[in-house]
């Protein structure tokens, strides 16, 4: 990988590794309606600040507990209450332990692969020298980031 990209990659998982320092609880109502009732705003105030009907909030408001709301209807709402909508992926875990793992998984799978058809052909592998291949192409496929990395296996 060019040092152009390594340093792009460095910065994009960063960038995506921010998310993992977001602490935040899913209010039940949803945030629309939980902040509209923090801010002392009715439902009929809300709408008249976005131009549209008391109805409509309440629909807003159920749309969003069932996960039917818009980026657009959040932001429209977040704009009217004077808050600002944040929308971001929170990774389970550091974004490079996402990519080893799959790369382990994918070199796992194809050493095993590859050890079936030695195998067949009396010229397997010792676990010594399966485990470091897999190791050499986790490696590869970590630093390599190949196209099919992130294909589902059949």
């Amino acid at each position: 990988m060019s040092n152009l990209k390594a340093v792009a990659l460095e910065q994009t998982r960063e960038l995506a590794n921010q998310g993992l320092s977001i602490k935040l609880i899913q209010p039940i109502k949803g945030w629309v309606y939980t902040m509209r009732n923090a801010l002392g705003m009715t439902g009929a105030q809300l709408g008249e600040r976005m131009g549209v009907k008391k109805g409509r909030i309440s629909q807003i408001e159920q749309m969003e507990i069932e996960g039917r709301v818009t980026l657009q209807q959040l932001k429209r709402a977040a704009n009217a209450m004077d808050c600002e909508l944040i929308y971001a992926f929170r990774p389970q875990e550091p974004v490079e332990t996402m990519v080893v793992n799959k790369a382990k998984k994918k070199a796992f799978n194809l050493t095993k692969e590859t050890q079936i058809h030695m195998g067949l052909e009396a010229q397997g592998l010792s676990k010594k020298s399966f485990e470091r291949e897999v190791k050499r192409l986790t490696d590869e496929f970590t630093s390599k980031l190949p196209r099919d990395l992130w294909d589902e296996e059949v």
